[in-house]
């Protein structure tokens, strides 16, 4: 499984494009912030995934390798649940990625049970 920065990497020189162009942007002040990106030596905040999404146009899901898992619903969430469930991404974002696949297999279980629960 590629990181997120092989990821940006990719979509980076896929348009042709210089780590300097693509900071500028972002609106990036230093080019090594994004560099520090594709290195993985740090990682962007959700809201600078969905730039760099925008910017290379693909969906935020692609860029932080949650294929298959969608937010699509969020637009029909008032503020403030929309906040909460931004808040709980972020959160798990953050995490390293063997705590979030336990997320994700709790989540499943989860949802499978009340699929079970409703039948």
């Amino acid at each position: 499984m590629s990181t997120l920065g092989e990821r940006l990497r990719q979509e980076r020189e896929k348009h042709g494009w210089s780590q300097v162009f693509v900071a500028k942007k972002l609106g990036l002040k230093r080019s090594s912030t994004y560099a520090n990106w594709e290195y993985d030596l740090r990682e962007p905040d959700l809201e600078m995934i969905n730039k760099m999404a925008e910017l290379y146009e693909v969906d935020a899901n692609f860029l932080t390798g949650m294929k298959g898992h969608t937010l699509s619903k969020l637009h029909l969430l008032d503020d403030e649940k929309l906040e909460k469930q931004i808040k709980i991404a972020e959160e798990i974002y953050n995490l390293p990625e063997s705590k979030q696949k336990i997320i994700f297999d709790l989540l499943k279980v989860l949802k499978e049970e009340q699929d079970n629960t409703e039948k």
